[in-house]
């Protein structure tokens, strides 16, 4: 088991966690686009085009970095560490999840807002996604390392 292995197969799922916000935010915005270019607002149609590519390439952008983080943080674990998977798994649960949460914090806290300054349900949306990516880390945390359960 090398090291580019290991990075290789975290890349492969930082792909994964960043297609799945990537195609839900492209298609709205693609949706959004075809309604105000249909009704005749044609630079609305453009500026919604716009902002879903940079979404689009920004989620992919962040879920590539995510998994190469993973992939790198289990390359250079301890042996002994990889071979127990709850530590596995709460290393790659941290390693991907962890900056997310920060990336979310620091959105939520700029220009002057407070976390208290929003509604619940964009911190439901904001955690459970964080979540989300965490455990999927964790459950793959595995099969990125090369560790395989022998059956």
């Amino acid at each position: 088991m090398t090291v580019r292995a290991v990075v290789r197969r975290g890349v492969r799922l930082g792909v994964t966690i960043g297609a799945w916000p990537a195609g839900i935010v492209g298609t709205l915005c693609l949706v959004a686009a075809f309604v105000f270019l249909s009704g005749g607002h044609d630079g609305t149609a453009w500026k919604l085009t716009a902002a879903g590519a940079c979404a689009v390439l920004g989620s992919m952008a962040v879920g590539v970095a995510l998994g190469t983080a993973t992939g790198l943080a289990l390359a250079l674990a301890p042996r002994g560490l990889l071979a127990r998977p709850p530590l596995r798994g709460l290393l790659a649960a941290l390693t991907a999840g962890l900056p997310v949460a920060a990336l979310c914090v620091a959105a939520l806290t700029g220009d002057g807002y407070t976390l208290a300054s929003y509604p619940p349900s964009i911190h439901f949306l904001t955690w459970s996604g964080t979540l989300t990516i965490a455990l999927v880390a964790a459950a793959r945390s595995g099969d990125i390392a090369g560790c395989r359960a022998h059956h």
